[in-house]
């Protein structure tokens, strides 16, 4: 039987500004079918712009009408937008943040599916334009993978951990703009989480 694979994000799990218009998600796709022929369909149900409260409100539509396998979340970088002085408020506070991950989870979970959640990968601080009314900070994707993995292990989710290695690699020749990647790092994306997804049997 013909197993079913869910992407649940924004708009990089959409795949925005992959020069090849596929996104991590359709590489990851080509990978599986190479590996295992006729095996697998996919839905990216990603929507760009959405934060963690969209992805939750929209799952309660996407996800339970269709039968999911397996089911991968990468949300959250919208949730974290602040205005130049770092000392701001963020858009969402750590306990709404907890709230919709919890729904997400507890969505994602009524389907019997595996689940995989994979944390925020850095973002380029210095891109932000002077022009730019709302910024991004490493500071607050760190902390945020942190809650965000802290959910996953407590409920026993699988958590794909990817910050520590990205932020190691020269973002500048991987990302289009501040947050997105490009075509390469969308490929590089697909093949790490594709050795995950090996590495972990959930294939």
């Amino acid at each position: 039987m013909v197993k079913n694979i869910g992407m649940v994000g924004d708009s990089i799990a959409h795949g925005y500004y992959d020069e090849q218009d596929l996104g991590f998600f359709a590489r990851l796709g080509k990978k599986i079918l190479a590996s295992y022929p006729g095996e697998y369909v996919f839905n990216n149900l990603s929507q760009s712009g959405d934060n963690i409260a969209d992805a939750a409100n929209r799952a309660n539509f996407e996800v339970l009408s269709r039968h999911f396998d397996l089911i991968i979340a990468n949300i959250g970088i919208n949730d974290l937008r602040r205005r130049k002085d770092s000392n701001l408020q963020l858009d969402f506070s750590e306990g709404i943040r907890v709230m919709y991950w919890n729904r997400l989870l507890d969505i994602l979970t009524a389907t019997g599916a595996k689940i995989v959640v994979t944390d925020l990968t850095p973002v380029i601080e210095n891109r932000y334009t002077s022009q730019a009314s709302l910024v991004r900070y490493n500071s607050d994707v760190e902390r945020y993978n942190e809650i965000i993995k802290e959910i996953c292990v407590a409920r026993k989710i699988n958590f794909f951990a990817r910050y520590e290695n990205w932020k190691k690699r020269d973002l500048e020749n991987l990302y289009k703009d501040a947050t997105h990647p490009n075509a390469q790092g969308h490929e590089l994306m697909a093949k790490e989480l594709f050795d995950y997804l090996q590495n972990k049997n959930l294939l």
